[in-house]
């Protein structure tokens, strides 16, 4: 008998259970992130603290079997934002899987938006994975185009190593002789880490950077505090001139299984006033990457969207990449409609 409730354990279980369900399913064909224990703290938990409302599980004799876990988020819908939530992490035990147990946590998500006023649930899905086949299925759940990357290569040597494909691993081979690591002479004055006291000036800048998004993840005040610094999980640089916030790049670490282990790093905000010049917007971002260099981050990675101008990536070092990431949507307000041709602001996850 399979019970659908709220999850019961903690960070450190809803790791070890996703992972190991990733793991067992695609570890041997795909490169998968690892979510730890800190990750999911992070974005759910906060210490326990954090509200379970839409932290889904499955329970088969007490025994943990299935999750599908969202956040509280306010979402940006065309001109307006919504309550929402933003997540997925849809993992069923492979001792379960072909019962309806996906489906079942869906519909429960689904329910729990509905009774709590949330308009939708927003998430990426990996391709390769089960994940865009399940909401394909799921009632009131679209999926959009998917999303590429940016990507700088700090380490094409152990990319090479990790990477699962023959040509990937040509490529990087290939390409290690051409890398120049231009961002080793950016200077850091007036360049520093997030303090608390700059988040009025944060959030101006990321209301500024979401002008053009008509779907995405939309930040409150407390929620990017949140994201900007919380224990060492994100890590946070500030652009200051004359005083004021100019700029800022946040980021994150996260393991990636290949054939062996590395450390990429996420880049999941980056927001400039208007008036800040091209050189220093790299020169921001080139400060970032030589703390993540020197940290032994092989690879950074951040999703292409409208808020993220193409030549200063380019001019920093990164290249476009191919994206597997599909924006997913489960709308349980009947009659919701998404827009046409959204502008997709979201977080890879």
């Amino acid at each position: 008998m399979v019970e659908i409730r709220t999850f019961e354990g903690d960070a450190g279980e809803a790791s070890r259970f996703v992972n190991g369900v990733w793991q067992e399913l695609y570890g041997k064909q795909l490169p998968l992130a690892v979510w730890d224990a800190h990750f999911f703290d992070w974005l759910l938990f906060r210490e326990g603290k954090a509200p379970r409302d839409y932290l889904v599980a499955a329970y088969a004799d007490g025994k943990l079997v299935g999750t599908l876990f969202a956040e509280p988020a306010r979402i940006r819908l065309g001109s307006q934002e919504v309550d929402g939530t933003y997540g997925s992490w849809a993992s069923v035990a492979p001792s379960h899987r072909r019962q309806g147990i996906g489906g079942k946590l869906a519909q429960e998500m689904l329910l729990r938006h509905r009774e709590r006023g949330a308009r939708l649930l927003l998430g990426c899905v990996a391709a390769g994975t089960d994940g865009p086949g399940f909401w394909h299925q799921t009632q009131h759940a679209r999926i959009l185009d998917g999303m590429g990357l940016w990507v700088h290569v700090f380490d094409a040597q152990a990319l090479a190593r990790w990477s699962m494909h023959a040509s990937e691993r040509a490529l990087f081979t290939l390409a290690r002789p051409f890398l120049r690591h231009r961002f080793r002479r950016a200077q850091a004055q007036g360049i520093r880490p997030y303090r608390p006291s700059d988040l009025p000036r944060c959030m101006a800048l990321v209301q500024r950077m979401m002008k053009s998004v008509t779907l995405g993840y939309a930040y409150t005040a407390e929620r990017l505090a949140h994201q900007l610094q919380y224990r060492e999980v994100p890590r946070t640089f500030v652009l200051e001139q004359a005083g004021e916030v100019r700029g800022f790049v946040n980021s994150y670490s996260m393991r990636m299984t290949g054939r062996e282990t590395m450390t990429a790093e996420v880049v999941d905000l980056m927001a400039f006033d208007d008036a800040v010049p091209v050189t220093e917007r790299r020169r921001l971002l080139q400060v970032a990457m030589q703390d993540m260099e020197r940290r032994g981050v092989s690879c950074a990675a951040m999703l292409r969207g409208p808020c993220i101008p193409a030549p200063l990536m380019w001019r920093a070092g990164w290249v476009p990449f191919p994206g597997e990431a599909k924006v997913t949507c489960l709308l349980p307000t009947p009659g919701l409609e998404l827009p046409a041709a959204p502008s997709v602001f979201t977080h890879l996850r």
